[in-house]
């Protein structure tokens, strides 16, 4: 009786020996993680306009283009403002309550020849890549009828900003169609108002106006938008223009 019970001993040490061994052969790597997802973001970010002087000291025709920021401080500008001056038109963009989605954009006291243009700078300050398309509408007849003819466009173009040692910009190319913006581009949007002369409506077709059919016009309402879309879900994915500005800013 005595040998049995040793040996029963002897097997349940191994065991135990054996659950030992085999623990030492497995680890465990905890992982700790945390997920951010991006975020899409288009803004005004400067705006500009058109000032018509006339020069009372000789009766000449002064056109002044400004661009401001969104605070309203004037950032660039060419031409000049006589010492003397009535302020004959003007064209404005502005944001509206310093709100960078939301901007406006007033025509005053516009004339055939005038070529007025108002325009504002986004910038894309979201992480994820968008494609952006530009909508204009109105319900004014008249304001349907300029755009339809070609005295109403609207134009774009991607812009390089320098803003070290002071501010400047430049051009780099012409955008046609939708744009695709990545992180610190810039695009500039012009909106152009040219009222026809009675010369350029008489080469029209059934026009339904003459030159006086633009005079003393107020008020007249148009809304518009740029639309950004994370770029694989436009329907102009693969289509849109990219930045060849390579802005770093």
């Amino acid at each position: 009786m005595k040998k049995i019970g040793l040996l029963a001993l002897a097997i349940v040490l191994a065991l135990g020996a054996l659950g030992v061994g085999y623990a030492a052969w497995t680890d465990t790597i905890f992982i700790n993680g945390t997920v951010n997802t991006g975020n899409v973001d288009i803004n005004a970010k400067y705006f500009s306009g058109t000032d018509i002087y006339k020069d009372l000291s000789n009766d000449q025709l002064v056109t002044y283009f400004w661009l401001k920021d969104a605070a309203g401080a004037l950032m660039w500008s060419s031409g000049y403002v006589p010492a003397s001056n009535v302020l004959v038109a003007s064209a404005a963009a502005a944001p509206v309550a310093a709100a960078d989605d939301s901007v406006e954009i007033t025509f005053t006291d516009a004339f055939p020849t005038s070529a007025l243009v108002a325009d504002v700078i986004i910038h894309c300050d979201g992480s994820v890549p968008v494609i952006v398309t530009a909508d204009v509408d109105s319900d004014d007849e008249i304001l349907n009828w300029l755009w339809d003819n070609g005295f109403i466009t609207v134009e774009a173009a991607w812009v390089d900003i320098d803003t070290v040692g002071g501010f400047s910009y430049q051009y780099c190319e012409e955008i046609l169609g939708p744009i695709q913006m990545h992180y610190c581009d810039y695009a500039k949007i012009w909106l152009y108002l040219d009222l026809p002369q009675q010369s350029e409506l008489d080469l029209i077709a059934n026009c339904p106006y003459t030159q006086d059919s633009f005079m003393n016009l107020q008020d007249l309402s148009f809304t518009g938008s740029f639309d950004a879309i994370q770029w694989n879900e436009s329907p102009f994915a693969g289509q849109a223009q990219g930045n060849p500005c390579n802005d770093g800013d």
